[in-house]
């Protein structure tokens, strides 16, 4: 799976996100902290 900010492959991670029914893995907390200020500039 794709970090959705950055686009780094993740397999694991403890940064994890649920939107809109999805889960999504995180390559660090910076990119989880993005993510959840606009998710919907994420996810298509």
């Amino acid at each position: 799976m794709k970090d959705p900010v950055c686009g780094e492959e993740v397999t694991q991670s403890p940064y994890k996100v649920t939107y809109k029914g999805k889960t999504y893995l995180f390559c660090s907390p910076m990119c989880m902290a993005e993510f959840k200020k606009r998710p919907e500039n994420y996810v298509k």
